[in-house]
């Protein structure tokens, strides 16, 4: 797969002139495109324990409701009316070969991409109009979708209705374009928009980009900085006696102050180490156990010459200093050789006679963490 930019615009123009500044329609931006999913596989993943599954409905034409799967499958076999929409994010978590879908967004690197998320509504369906937080873009893969949507950025604010997706009572569409498969709308953050299902079935997927706050990575960000920095303990010596023991004095004010400040204070080194841990975070919460498994095991020769591949639910990335770089995976950091790092975050495989002998080790605890797993069809005997 490929975006066909309309006529005048390539990547680069695309990011030059619209990324992050003003929407884009694309039309016929994936000629011939078949959805590969259709509504009924799509609430079937809305069961799965693992998948991050929401239903928005409208009740009475004017309340919302969201509610979070995993859902059961009563919930589906009593759904009535067609103000509905069903939205399963993280696809390409759960469905791996679908990560190939993600391809043609990656002139953005990788860790900006958030997810692919499918969402399916009857005719008439709907999540509202709303604001996103991140970019989006908005392929239809099945049906008609009418996509209305204002040409200017909302300033931020909080989300009144106490839900994930930020409803608005005061929306005026600037444009109005449906789109059929193949089409797809780029939105800015903050743009705000409505999309209304016209012709079923109607699924669209959205390809966000994340975007993090900066009070969503200090606390995370702090911790990791406790990993790589020396404690220091707050010392008073020579103080003076005190007859008032509720008062924190200026001097111990003082005090804190420095300790907390030279405790932030760090190389840019150590803090894009940081950086990268954070980023690489994986998405799913729970961790099965680690494996045991040795180099010497691994690496042995009845094993083949199969190759390694990332898990669908694991983000790689590195930083790279000349021929050596730092491989972030599954929030840790890991020397390796710029080689065995671009490899695997590019291509998030591997073939074990591409691995020198000094990063087999890391390949080990790679795959003991399950970030890679081998793949048996690959192997060689």
């Amino acid at each position: 797969m490929q975006i066909q930019w309309p006529v005048g615009i390539d990547t680069q123009g695309f990011l030059d002139q619209y990324w992050q500044q003003r929407p884009l329609l694309i039309k016929n931006a994936f000629p011939h495109f078949e959805n590969p999913l259709d509504e009924n596989e799509l609430a079937g993943l809305a069961l799965d324990e693992d998948a991050n599954a929401r239903f928005m409905e409208c009740i009475d034409g004017h309340e919302w409701r969201l509610s979070h799967g995993p859902f059961d499958e009563d919930f589906f076999s009593t759904l009535s009316g067609n103000q509905w929409s069903l939205l399963v994010s993280d696809i390409e978590k759960l469905l791996p070969d679908f990560r190939d879908y993600l391809q043609p967004f990656r002139f953005v690197p990788d860790w900006r991409i958030d997810d692919l998320m499918v969402s399916y509504a009857p005719v008439g369906g709907s999540v509202g109009a709303h604001v996103d937080e991140y970019d989006v873009f908005l392929l239809q893969a099945a049906g008609v979708r009418q996509w209305q949507f204002e040409n200017h950025a909302r300033p931020p604010s909080h989300d009144p209705t106490g839900a994930s997706i930020a409803l608005l009572g005061d929306f005026n569409a600037d444009e109005t374009h449906e789109l059929q498969a193949g089409d797809m709308l780029y939105l800015p953050p903050r743009f705000a928009h409505h999309g209304i299902a016209v012709a079923d079935p109607c699924m669209t997927w959205s390809i966000g980009y994340r975007a993090p706050s900066s009070d969503e990575v200090l606390t995370p960000l702090v911790t990791y900085l406790l990993d790589e920095i020396q404690p220091e303990r707050f010392t008073d010596a020579r103080r003076v006696a005190s007859d008032d023991p509720g008062l924190i004095t200026e001097k111990d004010f003082e005090g804190m102050r420095d300790l907390i400040r030279r405790a932030l204070q760090t190389s840019d080194d150590r803090l894009d180490k940081c950086i990268g841990r954070l980023l690489s975070e994986p998405a799913m919460q729970e961790q099965p156990e680690p494996l045991t498994l040795t180099s010497e095991e691994l690496f042995s020769a009845d094993r083949g010459n199969g190759a390694f591949i990332c898990h669908s639910g694991h983000a790689l990335a590195y930083k790279a200093d000349n021929n050596s770089a730092l491989l972030f995976a599954n929030g840790e950091c890991f020397a390796v050789s710029r080689t065995l790092a671009s490899r695997l975050c590019n291509d998030r495989r591997i073939v074990r006679s591409q691995i020198d002998s000094e990063d087999r080790a890391v390949i080990t605890a790679l795959v003991n963490q399950h970030t890679l797993f081998e793949d048996d069809e690959h192997r060689q005997h």
